[in-house]
C-alpha cells in the first residue's frame, strides 16, 4: 500500500518528519487499508503534486465505494464527483452532476428565481397601493362594504408578504483582488543561465537554463521535493540584472507570496504589516484589509495567530499595496475557497505584469498561464500553452506516474496505420472538446450577466444554448475516454 501511494522506502520514516503531501498519502493509505465501503475525505488533493493529484482523480473515478468529499479542487471535483452538496447560510442543497454543471445548474436557478422575485415585488406593489386606496375610501365613505375590503386586501397583502420569492443574489467572491502595475518596458524579466542547487547529497538543479519574458505569464510545475519552492526562493533573494546565473529584468520589481508565508512578520499586527509596506494611513490600510476580507476587529491581530487562509489573503494584500509589476507566487490559492480563487484569477488575468506560479490547481493554472515549465531530471524544460495542453503534451497517463502503481489493463500494440489514425481521431475529439468548454464557459459568464442585467430572455437563450454544448460535451468526453 505504501508503494501504491508513493511513499516506497519510506515505511521507517517517523511521520512527524513527513511532508504535507505525504502526510496526506498516509492518511489516505490507512483509511483504504480498512477496505472501506463509504470514504470521507477533507481536502485530499491539498500539499499533493501535480501527479499526486493525477493519481487521485484516477483512483476516485474507480473506487467501488461511496465517496463524501470536501474539496476546492475544481478540476478534481469535475472530473471525479456525481453529485454536489452545498452547504450555504446553514442549508444544505443538492446538486447532480459535478462542480461545472452544478455552477451552470445555479446559475440558471437564480436567473428564473429572479425573474419570480421580481414579478413578486410587482406584486407587492399593485397590492400596497390598493390598500392605500381603500383606506382613503373607508375614511372618506360610512359604507361596512369598504371596510371589509379593506380588510380583506390587508389579509392579502400579508399573505403576500408571508409568501414572498426570496431575493437572490450571486455567491460574493469574499476578496476584491487587483494588482495593478505599468505595462512592462522590458522584454527580459528573467533569465536564468547555468542555476545549480544541492542540499548535503541531494542535487536538486544542475546547469538549468530558464528565460521569462515581461508581461509573460508562466507555470513552474514538478514533483514535490523537486526544488520548486527552493527556485523561487532563490530568485527573490538573489537575483539582480548583474548576477551570474539569475538576471532580473532592471525595470522588474518584484512582488513575493511564500508558500509558508515567512515572508510575514509574526509579531507584527494586520495592519501595521500592510502599512510595512508602503506609506497609508490606518484608514486607507483597513479599506485595502476589508477587500481581503478582513474586519475592524482583525486590525490589530497579532499575524502569528492568524490561520493559513487568513495569513494568504494578507499576503496578497501585500501585494497589492506595493504594485509590483513582477509576480511570484508560490501556491498562492492554498486555503482559500472556490470564490476567493476565482477571484485571484480574474485578478491576474487583467494584470499586465509578468507572473511565475507555483501551483497545484490546475483549474487555477488553465486560466492564467500561457506557458509551463517543468523541472525535469534537474532542468528547467519549456512547454507552450496551459497546464492541460502541457499534460498532453508530456504523453502524461492519469494513472502512468512515477511512485505510482497503475492498474491499467494491458492490451495489444495496435498497428503502425492504427495508431495514427487512433492519434489523428484523439486529436480531433480533443480540438473539439476545447472548443466546447470554451463556448460552454462563455455561455456561464453570459447568463451571471444576463443574471446582473435582469435580462431574462438573454439568459433563457443562454440556459438552452448552454443546456445543448453541456450534452455534446458529455458525449464527446464518452468517446475520448473510450479511446483511451
Amino acid at each position: 500500500m505504501l508503494d501504491t501511494m508513493g511513499l516506497a522506502g519510506k515505511a521507517d520514516q517517523m511521520v512527524g518528519s513527513m511532508s504535507g503531501g505525504e502526510t496526506n498519502a498516509l492518511a489516505l493509505a490507512r483509511a483504504l487499508l480498512a477496505q472501506p465501503d463509504l470514504l470521507i475525505l477533507d481536502e485530499p488533493a491539498n500539499h499533493l503534486d501535480y501527479l499526486g493529484v493525477a493519481w487521485l482523480e484516477d483512483f476516485l473515478a474507480r473506487f467501488k465505494g461511496a465517496v463524501l468529499m470536501v474539496s476546492h479542487n475544481r478540476y478534481l471535483l469535475d472530473r471525479v464527483v456525481g453529485g454536489i452538496l452545498e452547504l450555504e447560510d446553514g442549508k444544505v442543497t443538492a446538486y447532480e452532476g459535478n462542480y461545472s454543471t452544478h455552477r451552470a445548474t445555479k446559475l440558471r436557478q437564480l436567473l428564473a428565481q429572479q425573474a419570480d422575485y421580481l414579478a413578486n415585488q410587482k406584486r407587492l406593489a399593485r397590492l400596497e397601493a390598493l390598500v392605500k386606496r381603500f383606506e382613503q375610501y373607508a375614511r372618506v365613505y360610512d359604507d361596512a362594504m369598504w371596510g371589509k375590503r379593506l380588510r380583506a386586501r390587508r389579509s392579502q397583502l400579508e399573505r403576500e408578504k408571508r409568501q414572498t420569492v426570496e431575493k437572490p443574489a450571486l455567491a460574493d467572491a469574499g476578496i476584491s483582488a487587483e494588482f495593478e502595475a505599468q505595462a512592462p518596458r522590458a522584454n527580459i524579466a528573467l533569465q536564468v543561465r547555468g542555476y545549480a542547487r544541492s542540499f548535503d547529497d541531494l542535487t536538486l538543479f544542475d546547469d538549468a537554463d530558464m528565460d521569462v519574458a515581461g508581461g509573460e505569464s508562466v507555470a513552474l510545475v514538478g514533483p514535490n521535493g523537486s526544488g520548486k519552492t527552493t527556485l523561487l526562493r532563490d530568485i527573490v533573494e538573489n537575483g539582480d540584472w548583474e548576477d551570474e546565473h539569475i538576471r532580473i529584468g532592471p525595470s522588474m520589481e518584484l512582488g513575493y507570496s511564500a508558500q509558508h508565508q515567512e515572508v510575514l512578520d509574526d509579531d507584527s499586527t494586520v495592519v501595521m504589516e500592510v502599512r510595512s509596506v508602503a506609506p497609508m494611513s490606518n484608514q486607507v490600510a483597513f479599506a485595502l484589509l476589508s477587500r481581503f476580507r478582513f474586519v475592524h476587529e482583525d486590525m490589530q491581530k497579532r499575524v502569528g495567530d492568524l490561520s493559513g487562509g487568513e495569513r494568504n489573503r494578507l499576503q496578497l494584500a501585500k501585494l497589492m499595496a506595493t504594485k509590483p509589476n513582477f509576480l511570484i507566487l508560490d501556491e498562492p490559492t492554498n486555503h482559500l475557497d472556490i470564490p476567493s480563487r476565482e477571484a485571484v484569477e480574474e485578478a491576474l488575468e487583467d494584470f499586465p505584469g509578468t507572473v511565475l506560479v507555483v501551483s497545484h490547481d490546475r483549474y487555477f493554472l488553465d486560466k492564467i498561464v500561457d506557458r509551463v515549465v517543468e523541472v525535469q531530471d534537474k532542468r528547467l524544460v519549456s512547454y507552450p500553452g496551459n497546464f492541460t495542453e502541457f499534460w498532453r503534451a508530456r504523453g502524461r497517463s492519469t494513472v502512468d506516474v512515477v511512485g505510482r502503481v497503475s492498474q491499467r489493463r494491458s492490451r495489444r500494440e495496435p498497428d503502425r496505420v492504427q495508431r495514427a489514425a487512433d492519434r489523428k481521431t484523439t486529436a480531433d475529439l480533443e480540438a473539439r472538446i476545447r472548443a466546447a468548454e470554451r463556448e460552454k464557459l462563455d455561455l456561464e459568464e453570459g447568463l451571471a450577466k444576463a443574471f446582473s442585467s435582469h435580462d431574462h430572455r438573454a439568459g433563457r437563450r443562454a440556459k438552452r444554448r448552454l443546456d445543448r454544448v453541456t450534452a455534446q460535451l458529455e458525449d464527446l468526453y464518452a468517446k475520448w475516454t473510450a479511446l483511451g
